[in-house]
Parts: C-alpha cells; structure tokens; sequence
C-alpha cells in the first residue's frame, strides 16, 4: 500500500514536474521570438531611415529605374483584385512577393499559437480537464485573435498612408503646374515632383514615380486609372478623372490643376471648420452628464436633509 502512495506521488510530481519545465520552455521561446522580432523591426526602421537620408544627401534616389519591370507587372495586372490585394496595395507593400509573404505570416502565427496550445492541453492531461478545456479555450481566442490582427493592422497602415497621400496632394499638384507652366510635359513633370517631395513625402514620391513608369510603358490612361484604383480616395479618383479629361479634349491641364488644389484646400478648411462647429455640439453631452448630478446635489441636498429630518422627527412624535 505504502509503495502504491509512493508510485501515485512520484507519477503525480513528474507530471506537475513535466507540465512546469513546459511552461518554461515556452516561456523561452517566446522570449527569445520577441527580442528577435523586436531587434529585426529596429534595425529595419534605422536601416530605412539612414537610406532616405543617404539618397537625399547624395541627390535624390535614382529616378530611372526606381522600381522594377516585375512590379510593375503586377500593379498593372487586375485579375487577381481581391479585397485584400487592394489593402496591400493601399499600404504600400509592392513586393511581388508581398501577399504571399502575409498570407504566410498569418497562417504561421495560427499553426504556431494551435500548436502551442495543443501540447499544454496534452500536458495537463486527462486529470485536469478544467485546465486542458481553458488551454483550448484560449488557444481559440489567440487563434482569432492572430487571424484578425494582420488584417486590422494592414487596413490601418493603408488608411494612414492614404492619409498623408491626401495632405501632400496639394503641394504636389502646386508643384506639378509650376513644372508644366515651365515648359516641361506631363511625364517629365512627374520625375521632377517625385524628385522633390521624395524627402518630404515618400509615399505619394513613389506613387507619381509609378504614375510616370506605367505612363512610359503603357499610356497615361492606364497610368491615372491605376493611380484612383490603387489608393482609392476622392481627391485621387478627381485628379485622374480631371487630368484624362483635360488630355482627351486638349483643355488647359495647367490651370484645372491649380484650381483643383485651390479647390482641395477649401475643401479642407471647410472641412475643419465643419468639425470646430460640431465639436461644442458633441462636448454639450458630456459636460450635462458631468454637471447634472452636482447641480443636483447643491440645489436639492439641503432641502433632501431638511425633509428627511422633518420626516424622522415627525416618526418620532407619532411613536411617542
């Protein structure tokens, strides 16, 4: 019997010794996958910064092959325009490679975090099922989770970058009709603004460098469509529509694009003046919510202590 309780606690702290040294490795290795995550992403960012800088000091990047035949390819090819070959390419992300790259980063964290969690469950075994049914519980929560969260934070990094494509259009198409008012054409235009605004704003430099690749390779048309499809905002959707336009009946692009960003500013401070209007509109509730209940307290408080002491003293008389 004696030795039976002793096989029982030898087989009871083995397990609990196992289930410990389980948790421990996987705490390491999740350790070491983060600090290697993070060391990565910091030297890509400071690799990435010192590239800008160094192509600014040395005279802009190189504007005649800014990027290759391959992408180019592949932004010109619509078949495949799924919903989330659009965010990619809203983000900026035009690698050839770049959505099988996050296709295989996704469905690696899951297979990761189900794996993770399937050998925890096992390792508590069959005599703790409470346990193995909140490991599983989580495991299903942390596969959600690593499903939905690239998805989100790809949407969000294509909506900034949509953002400040935005803000930079005005000066960019203030620059574009001083260039055409120049002498130069519209294509040459392009490379000249993409030149000067690469510094001050990458992400539309790099949209009107493809914007003039394509139109060298295919035609403007084509370029100015795939521009609205790529970023898909109302003012780029304008601007194609406004330029395609002007080419096709020999209109004056020069000055429709000066009024168009004249037109773009206004919008905005229209825009700005509308959310300052709505903005004492919106703090009405909240400062009715906060204030109420001590109005309430200072004018109704003295006379709430006065009934209940006229009420406590009138229950006094009456019991006397």
């Amino acid at each position: 019997m004696d030795l039976q309780l002793v096989e029982v606690g030898l087989l009871i702290g083995l397990r609990h010794g196992c289930a410990a040294m389980l948790i421990d490795l996987i705490s390491i290795v999740s350790f070491l996958g983060i600090a290697i995550a993070v060391y990565f992403s910091g030297s890509a960012a400071v690799q990435a910064k010192r590239d800008r800088l160094r192509s600014r000091l040395w005279g802009g990047v190189d504007q005649e092959n800014p990027l290759s035949d391959a992408v180019l390819e592949r932004l010109g090819n619509t078949d495949r325009n799924t919903p989330l070959d659009q965010e990619i390419r809203r983000a900026g992300w035009y690698r050839p490679t770049a959505r099988r790259d996050f296709l295989s980063f996704r469905n690696t964290t899951v297979l990761f975090v189900m794996i993770i969690c399937g050998v925890i469950a096992v390792g508590f075994g069959p005599g703790q099922r409470h346990l193995a049914a909140r490991t599983v519980l989580v495991g299903i929560g942390g596969v959600i989770l690593c499903w939905a969260i690239p998805r989100i934070y790809l949407r969000n990094v294509g909506n900034r970058r949509v953002m400040r494509i935005r803000r930079a259009l005005p000066d960019a198409l203030d620059l574009m009709s001083m260039c055409l008012t120049g002498g130069l054409s519209l294509t040459e235009s392009f490379a000249h603004v993409s030149r000067e605004i690469e510094f001050a704003y990458p992400d539309l430099s790099l949209e009107l460098m493809i914007v003039k690749r394509q139109s060298e390779l295919r035609s403007s048309d084509f370029a100015f469509d795939q521009f609205a499809r790529r970023i898909d905002a109302p003012e780029i959707i304008s601007l194609s529509s406004l330029i395609t336009q002007g080419q096709r009946l020999g209109t004056d692009v020069v000055t429709s694009i000066r009024e168009y960003a004249d037109n773009i500013r206004l919008r905005r401070r229209q825009t700005a003046d509308e959310r300052s209007n709505k903005a004492g509109v919106k703090m009405l509730f909240p400062l009715t919510m906060c204030l109420l209940p001590s109005v309430f307290i200072i004018l109704w408080g003295p006379s709430a202590l006065e009934l209940y002491t006229f009420l406590r003293g009138f229950q006094g008389a009456s019991a006397q």
